[in-house]
């Protein structure tokens, strides 16, 4: 599922997220500041010894990065109420201190302090090229998966905890009892055939999309199930309403 060398490479965590001069991280402790901003405490990097860990590689200024925040933050609590040994952690693109800030103060898990010369290192390290990024660490150090986003979106919490294994029977379950093929309202020129997609947007509702899409590759069109699901219910029923009407002329 991962792409890219690091893919199963082992990590000593505390190597990996400590610098010469910090071995700490920050959370907010819910006590505000003024209005926007939340006073931090420091987190020993040891702590996170042993747990799952997502790096989520992310800046208040990237329009995806504040649209996917939700659905980090709700998929976030469902997995930390089922396991206490996870944690995100915020590493941050920001431009200043009162964006990084700002941002901050809406996240409910761990962050490197802005600036921090451990961002670049760890975006090399891992291959970052455009954000938001989540890159999945198992409890022994290994790198699970660099495409965790795209199992969060396709999954939400189900996803966790991003193992191979674990994604490919979650996708297999997720489909179970779809049909291979269907006809849409929304694209009358050909069948759609159930595909499995890394990343696609829906033709229908123009969200992004992840897994699983009812696509026609000929017109490049893809539909989320649930989008293609109830253009099949519109097409059935505009059938079943022109029978009627043809019954009763």
């Amino acid at each position: 599922m991962a792409n890219g060398d690091e893919h199963g490479v082992t990590h000593d965590l505390l190597s990996l997220l400590s610098s010469a001069d910090r071995n700490f991280l920050l959370r907010n402790n819910g006590d505000q500041v003024n209005n926007n901003y939340y006073f931090c405490i420091q987190i020993p990097v040891a702590d996170l010894v042993g747990k799952n860990i997502l790096l989520y590689f992310s800046a208040h200024w990237c329009p995806p990065c504040r649209a996917f925040l939700p659905t980090l933050v709700e998929a976030y609590h469902e997995i930390k109420a089922k396991d206490d040994a996870f944690e995100v952690i915020f590493i941050s693109s920001d431009r200043d201190q009162d964006s990084f800030d700002e941002f901050f103060a809406t996240m409910p898990w761990l962050a490197l302090p802005f600036g921090d010369s451990r961002k670049a290192f760890l975006s090399r390290k891992f291959k970052v090229q455009g954000i938001p990024m989540l890159v999945a660490i198992g409890p022994t150090g290994q790198t699970v998966t660099r495409e965790a986003r795209n199992h969060i979106m396709a999954h939400g919490a189900k996803a966790y905890p991003f193992t191979e294994e674990h994604l490919e029977a979650e996708s297999e379950e997720m489909a179970k009892g779809w049909p291979e093929k269907l006809k849409s309202a929304l694209h009358e020129k050909h069948e759609l055939v159930l595909s499995k997609r890394t990343v696609f947007v829906c033709d229908g509702c123009r969200k992004p999309g992840a897994l699983w899409s009812f696509c026609c590759k000929e017109c490049d069109f893809d539909l989320h199930p649930k989008c293609a699901f109830e253009g099949d219910k519109k097409t059935e029923n505009d059938g079943k309403q022109e029978g009627e009407e043809s019954k009763e002329g």
